[in-house]
């Protein structure tokens, strides 16, 4: 069969796949026959998708270090294997780019389908407050669906999203710890089948609107990122950050960054929808940092329904049991670095709002019930062709803190057969915030100077 014959068949029975049937809760339900944070308690019929057991506790006999989570399915073996030459069997659980990926890399790239383990475990005070948010009251959204009050912090602000707009919200704030955290970042980029290393930084990110009752956090911010460039040595000693706001109408991202041989901090501007992120080899746009980042005004959303696919999760092999060498290979990611398992996903498709640029005019996200972390992300060009695609790796960070983990994603970029992985180095929680003296910028560009 012509090979493109054979794609454009798995793309017809991709875009058919059915959705599951849609039913109507209330916050009465959260706790019962959902979770308290709003995913289905209940598995599947065919016994591959387990009920909700209250997620990861720490395994016997394991130690989390300090910014390394031991793999407590480590002796796990797949219970099957996609391939180019089945993939048409299970299209329905797979994505556009999971399907591209496959095609373009017949003799090198499968997806090893493991047991699936809704991990996913979260601390008393962000349950209370999501079913808070659930039941009404202060939490909502506003100009348009663009903003999110104040009065949902705590919280997943939208337990039971009933729009695009709630579902985004929800990916840009889900839950990954209350206090600061940091970690050794690399990020990489394969370039015409040569791994190059653009650049290795230490960065720190936070989510203020979960540091509730921390002194003198403005809790207008949503999160805040900031980057300290230590290799290679063309750009060390380079820092940069942007600022985020639960109301970007009224407070614009607050984006700078310090050079090393202007010696001052400026604002920028452009980091912002698809300027390209230079430090991720063009790979990326800036908002696409994460899957997603920013403000949500150049699409409409719309939440199409929740699905059952195969997304990466647990991947405590990727992050930690596979060197860079080892993960990333001429044309994609090792397959036998990463763990595939069948979650359940709220499917979120944007589509470019009329009269405004952006250079994607359609993009479709599968965010994880449980985490409500964005697990795979396709992007589309005004010819309809497939732009972009993405993944984000997730663990579940046992112990203390408990909570899910998503710090590493890849790009792949079909307009340029290049694609990058970032945030390769060991998390490390704070157990305190990040004093607010520390996350001025001027203070970081001072620790930064070489």
């Amino acid at each position: 069969m012509n090979p493109n014959t054979c794609m454009t068949a798995m793309l017809a029975l991709l875009i058919a796949s059915p959705l599951l049937a849609e039913e109507h809760h209330t916050p009465a339900d959260l706790g019962n026959t959902l979770t308290r944070f709003g995913a289905l308690a209940a598995g599947n019929a065919e016994g591959t998708l387990p009920a909700y057991d209250g997620g990861l506790k720490v395994p016997a006999g394991m130690v989390p270090g300090d910014g390394n989570w031991p793999d407590p399915f480590a002796g796990e073996k797949p219970r099957l294997r996609i391939t180019a030459a089945n993939a048409a069997q299970y299209a329905e659980q797979l994505s556009t780019g999971q399907m591209q990926l496959l095609k373009q890399n017949p003799s090198s790239y499968y997806m090893d389908i493991y047991p699936t383990h809704r991990t996913a475990a979260f601390p008393e005070a962000y349950l209370a407050a999501t079913q808070r948010n659930a039941a009404g009251g202060d939490c909502k959204l506003f100009n348009d669906g663009l903003s999110v009050s104040e009065g949902c912090r705590g919280g997943l602000p939208f337990p039971l999203p009933t729009n695009g707009n709630e579902a985004m919200w929800n990916y840009i704030l889900n839950y990954q710890g209350v206090n600061g955290w940091d970690w050794n970042h690399s990020a990489y980029v394969v370039n015409q089948g040569h791994p190059t290393l653009t650049n290795t930084n230490r960065s720190t990110g936070e989510k203020p609107y979960y540091q509730v009752g921390v002194v003198g956090r403005d809790t207008k911010i949503a999160q805040r990122i900031w980057s300290k460039i230590v290799a290679p040595a063309r750009t060390a000693g380079q820092a940069n950050g942007y600022w985020d706001y639960l109301d970007p109408v009224a407070n614009a991202r607050y984006a700078w960054n310090y050079s090393t041989g202007q010696r001052r901090v400026s604002k920028a501007p452009e980091f912002a929808y698809d300027t390209p992120n230079s430090s991720f080899g063009g790979v990326a746009f800036f908002d696409e940092i994460f899957l997603f980042s920013g403000k949500l005004d150049r699409f409409n959303w719309k939440l199409v329904g929740k699905k059952e696919m195969f997304i990466p999760y647990s991947n405590y092999k990727l992050k930690w049991g596979c060197d860079i060498e080892t993960k990333l290979m001429p044309k994609h990611i090792n397959p036998d670095c990463e763990r595939w398992e069948l979650h359940r996903v709220w499917v979120v498709e944007g589509t470019r709002k009329e009269g405004v640029r952006h250079a994607q005019k359609r993009r479709q996200y599968y965010i994880d019930e449980d985490t409500f972390g964005a697990a795979l992300y396709d992007a589309w060009d005004d010819a309809g062709n497939l732009f972009r695609s993405g993944a984000q790796y997730n663990i579940q960070a046992y112990g203390i803190p408990n909570n899910p983990q998503q710090d590493s994603y890849s790009l792949y970029d079909f307009t340029r057969n290049q694609y990058g992985m970032f945030g390769n180095g060991p998390t490390r929680y704070r157990k305190e915030p990040v004093p607010e003296r520390e996350a001025n910028p001027q203070t970081i560009a001072g620790g930064a100077t070489r």
